[in-house]
């Protein structure tokens, strides 16, 4: 398993906003902006949700995921698998987060997310170059 560094972690830290691409069993693919995620650790992602309805039937349906984001170190691409939780403590604390940090939204699912590869984005000569 995969420890991000922390080049990785400061320019997602400083990212309003990433690019969720999920896809259905038979392929189909989706991607919607998130604003509502935060690391748990060095290894999993924390994204609330309040809006998904084809992302969610696609994380049901095919855990795989990736995200991208353009932060002030450049840009990376993570990817992962994803777990969905809706009745437990981490549902819970993701319901307390968007209290403090948006409360005008309510949580339908708290998505975890292990990151397993790790991608450069950024132009060069190392663009698309797996990095973890």
């Amino acid at each position: 398993m995969i420890q991000l560094t922390d080049e990785i972690k400061t320019s997602l830290d400083g990212t309003r906003l990433v690019f969720l691409a999920t896809a259905s069993k038979g392929g189909r693919p989706n991607v919607v902006p998130i604003g509502a995620f935060k690391l748990l650790d060095d290894k999993t992602l924390l994204i609330s949700d309040q809006f998904f309805n084809k992302t969610l039937a696609n994380m049901r349906e095919n855990p795989q995921v990736a995200i991208s984001f353009w932060g002030e170190k450049g840009g990376f691409q993570l990817k992962g698998t994803v777990t969905v939780h809706t009745d437990d403590d981490i549902f819970a604390q993701d319901v307390t987060w968007m209290k403090e940090l948006r409360p005008a939204l309510v949580p339908k699912s708290a998505v975890v997310m292990t990151i397993t590869d790790v991608y450069i984005i950024k132009a060069g000569p190392d663009a698309g170059k797996q990095i973890l």
